[in-house]
């Protein structure tokens, strides 16, 4: 039985809200180099976005070399793709070096756009054969037209990463005729479900063109190891070969927080019978959000179990007026006490929560809202979520404040 994983979309280096995640990527790095040894795994697949970014820190690259280190004293052949965070040339820039550790890497770029590789076992028989190809941009498969629509770019794009995944699979199947062909890819497939949906700029979308539907592959592939979205999930394809997303091994965004995170165990029997399983993967930080009044809010945070090593880190969004200063004093304490760090507040008032200020004012010349600078601080509090006890609290010292601008501009010789 010869026995893969299938993971992608670590995101190494990345920094969520000015917070480092080296601590949640250490964890799942030791968890998946015990999973590796416990499981008697022959072969990693990495589907691409190994890291966050083009440049990723000195921590991100000394936690990925460590990894490719202990997984070759493992006995464990590494495959690797660059995705669309990734920078195909440092990818490429270690290539050789790393298969003296049993480990191909395909970053992307003009001399890297696939590869078939072989994989072995400890006999170093081969048993399968994997088409690795990088994330792909337009300009990389297919000669740009002049004057054309998106559309028509889609459409031509689309069916050039089609062609060039028949390409890499016939020479796959030249050479290795009887063995089981799996393809790695780092795509947008179409019907695919993120978990970005609350996101202006979701990370899956940085850098493609459009999607791919799942009919471009040819359904002579075994298995399509995916990387790029977030979420794992098995997709149809119509002549039944096993498309999957991995998934990322950690939430890396507030709208991941209720993802099941897993890697995949794929299992190439005797036979060449192909079967594959899903492994958790521990949570080692919950990403948390909290929504609605302050009561609610503190009502829910007060019902949180901790159950994590490392502290929770939550998102905080008030949906009506409050007093700001009693909120988040029982806010702090509370978020203490459950091992929680409060890293955004916001604030999103109804639109048919009353607006006192705003509705005392009417459009016309004898009553500008300009005018009156007590209102428009007033207005500011409102939209701002606090309420009118809160309002009352802060008037004094700003008319205070107002008071002493006044006397000031009015003592000030002129020029």
């Amino acid at each position: 039985m010869y026995r893969i994983l299938h993971t992608a979309d670590w995101h190494l280096g990345q920094t969520f809200k000015n917070k480092t995640r080296i601590e949640e990527h250490q964890l799942f790095i030791h968890w998946l180099l015990q999973t590796i040894s416990a499981e008697h795994i022959q072969a990693v697949l990495i589907a691409g976005d190994v890291f966050d970014v083009f440049n990723p820190s000195i921590e991100a690259l000394d936690l990925y070399h460590q990894f490719l280190t202990r997984a070759y004293q493992l006995g464990v052949q590494v495959v690797i793709i660059g995705g669309n965070h990734d920078s195909a040339a440092r990818l490429n820039s270690t290539s050789g070096l790393l298969q003296c550790l049993n480990v191909q890497v395909v970053g992307g770029d003009t001399n890297a756009l696939g590869k078939v590789v072989p994989l072995t076992n400890q006999q170093q028989e081969i048993v399968a054969a994997v088409v690795a190809i990088p994330y792909l941009r337009d300009g990389d498969v297919r000669q740009l037209g002049m004057g054309e629509g998106v559309t028509e770019a889609h459409q031509l794009f689309a069916q050039s990463v089609g062609a060039h995944y028949h390409q890499l699979l016939l020479e796959a199947k030249q050479q290795y005729p009887h063995l089981p062909i799996l393809g790695m890819a780092h795509l947008y497939i179409t019907g695919s479900t993120t978990s970005d949906a609350s996101s202006s700029t979701p990370m899956h979308q940085i850098g493609t063109l459009a999607t791919i539907s799942a009919s471009r592959f040819p359904g002579t592939f075994a298995y399509l190891a995916l990387g790029h979205i977030h979420k794992p999930q098995v997709l149809q394809h119509p002549e039944n070969t096993i498309v999957k997303y991995a998934g990322s091994p950690i939430p890396l965004s507030f709208s991941e927080r209720a993802d099941n995170k897993e890697i995949t165990l794929i299992t190439i029997a005797p036979e060449q019978q192909l079967q594959y399983t899903a492994i958790p993967v521990p949570l080692a930080r919950p990403l948390l959000r909290f929504k609605g009044s302050s009561d609610d809010i503190l009502n829910a945070i007060a019902a949180y179990q901790p159950h994590t090593d490392l502290p929770a880190w939550a998102e905080i969004i008030i949906t009506e007026p409050t007093d700001f200063v009693a909120f988040n004093t029982l806010l702090s304490s509370l978020a203490e006490e459950k091992n929680m760090e409060i890293l955004e507040r916001t604030v999103q008032l109804s639109t048919s929560a009353p607006t006192n200020t705003r509705e005392a004012f009417v459009a016309d010349f004898d009553n500008n809202p300009l005018e009156d600078v007590t209102a428009i601080f007033k207005l500011r509090c409102e939209k701002s979520g606090l309420n009118n006890a809160a309002i009352a609290q802060l008037l004094p010292l700003f008319q205070e404040t107002l008071q002493l601008v006044q006397t000031a501009e009015q003592t000030t010789p002129s020029r």
